[in-house]
């Protein structure tokens, strides 16, 4: 049975509840200490599960604040246990048989995952310029897009072809405008699901959050498994083994002197993505 949303989300609370009532067991809120949950989270952060006992203790936070609010406790125990540093090197996705895994699991998670998978692995582009694209910014043969982080407009061919999925640019905007929702842009939800009505641009967090489950359900685990956001990556090492593409300009990286000389979007002159026949 598929996961969606909130379902995906409530899977997960009953995960960190198990674990909770398994190493604490029955304490009565008012007996609760920060030792019961530093000790639960020293054990997981010794068995190197670090990332698990940073998700358990923001459970734990959320739990102790509504039970301190309902006058259960006089504080929250969670509040005074240290928060993990975490350090996680996201290892690159391994070529396109890995992308595939993940892309036939997507569709299990939600509707409009492998969309934007296909769209960011084509385009290039980074996880928040997938989420925001407009449909009105593909005019005449060119999609433009929009980086955030370095305030640039990218000029993007829909000729653009990636061989090694055999789609163009123009064959995946066809795919994300033909899901018979009206919406003004590319990624959005097919249907009302939790808050978020059909039509509706999906967060950028829920890219992340749904391309991690699609990768688990591909048996694509560990600390380092890595995240949407290296599908661009991905993208840049097909193209430059594919040749014919100019992935600077498509992955519009410049220096930020550069950037700065475009920092008023009004009249600004986009970087134009050149590729060859």
């Amino acid at each position: 049975m598929p996961v969606k949303g909130a379902d995906s989300t409530i899977r997960s609370r009953k995960y960190y509840d198990a674990h909770i009532a398994k190493k604490i067991g029955s304490v009565a809120c008012a007996d609760l200490t920060t030792k019961h949950v530093a000790d639960m989270l020293e054990d997981l952060i010794d068995s190197g599960k670090a990332p698990w006992a940073r998700n358990l203790r923001s459970r734990m936070l959320a739990v102790c604040k509504r039970g301190a609010a309902l006058g259960w406790m006089s504080s929250n125990p969670a509040a005074n246990t240290e928060q993990e540093e975490i350090t996680v090197t996201r290892r690159r996705l391994r070529g396109i048989e890995e992308f595939n895994t993940i892309f036939e699991k997507a569709p299990q998670v939600n509707d409009w995952l492998q969309n934007a998978m296909l769209l960011a692995l084509v385009s290039g582009q980074d996880r928040s310029t997938c989420a925001r694209w407009e449909r009105a910014s593909v005019k005449d043969g060119i999609a433009t897009a929009f980086r955030k982080k370095t305030k640039v407009y990218i000029d993007i061919p829909t000729a653009l072809r990636m061989d090694a999925i055999g789609m163009s640019l123009a064959d995946v905007i066809a795919r994300c405008k033909s899901t018979g929702v009206v919406s003004k842009y590319l990624i959005h939800h097919v249907r009302n699901q939790g808050g978020a009505k059909s039509g509706q641009p999906v967060k950028i967090d829920s890219l992340t959050r749904a391309f991690a489950e699609a990768r688990t359900l591909a048996g694509i685990t560990g600390d380092d498994a890595p995240s949407f956001h290296e599908l661009r990556s991905l993208a840049k090492r097909l193209y430059e083994k594919q040749g014919g593409v100019d992935t600077k300009a498509l992955l519009g990286h410049m220096t930020e002197t550069a950037a700065d000389l475009y920092a008023n979007s009004r009249g600004i002159e986009p970087i134009r993505v050149k590729i060859s026949a």
